[in-house]
């Protein structure tokens, strides 16, 4: 009798040994992109790639902040186009550098009037199957045709609010990343 339980239980935990396999070697290689992009987010060099005229936040090491347009980057000093000058900033002043994409809200405009006509198609396709004995013929698509155009006009709203784009990090001093992993060490201890 207990060599039949003992068998059972064996073929109980090998899926949960192969399953936790598994998720550490997830887990390894998150923590390994993230610890990449750490990297990469440190790299001065990062900056030639952005292009002139890109909209910036530069944060200096004496906590102001910049906002502006990218001139130019060297190897050792950025110069940005301030809302009141020209600023030219030297590496070691600069805590942090976030660029501003280009908004996505008619993308996701389109994508809310796509999602919400198709869901409106759905219930109102679901409405006149469940009430088809009870409407007459030419009111056989009134779901259809009421819920759609609902639908659509639904979803649009939400596209056109879902919020896009944000500040992306693109460069980040060696003194801030240490600060950082510093903060979270402590929070850890202290969970």
């Amino acid at each position: 009798m207990k060599s039949c339980n003992m068998k059972v239980l064996l073929e109980t935990v090998k899926p949960l040994k192969e399953f936790a396999v598994l998720a550490l070697s997830i887990a390894a290689l998150a923590l390994s992109a993230m610890a990449q992009q750490q990297e990469s987010k440190s790299n001065w060099a990062g900056l030639s790639h952005v292009a002139p005229g890109s909209e910036i936040r530069v944060v200096l090491v004496d906590g102001r902040t910049l906002r502006g347009f990218l001139q130019s980057a060297t190897s050792d000093s950025l110069m940005i186009n301030a809302t009141t000058s020209q600023e030219s900033l030297l590496r070691q002043d600069i805590r942090r550098v976030q660029l501003k994409p280009q908004g996505r809200r008619g993308r996701n405009t389109l994508i809310g009037f796509a999602v919400g006509a198709v869901g409106g198609l759905a219930v109102g396709a679901a409405a006149d199957y469940h009430e088809r004995d009870k409407w007459a013929f030419p009111f056989s698509n009134v779901g259809k045709a009421l819920f759609t155009p609902l639908g659509a006009i639904i979803g649009t709203v939400v596209g056109v609010a879902f919020p896009t784009g944000g500040w992306h990090d693109i460069y980040r001093s060696r003194d801030e990343l240490r600060a950082n992993a510093r903060l979270l060490d402590r929070k850890g201890a202290i969970q």
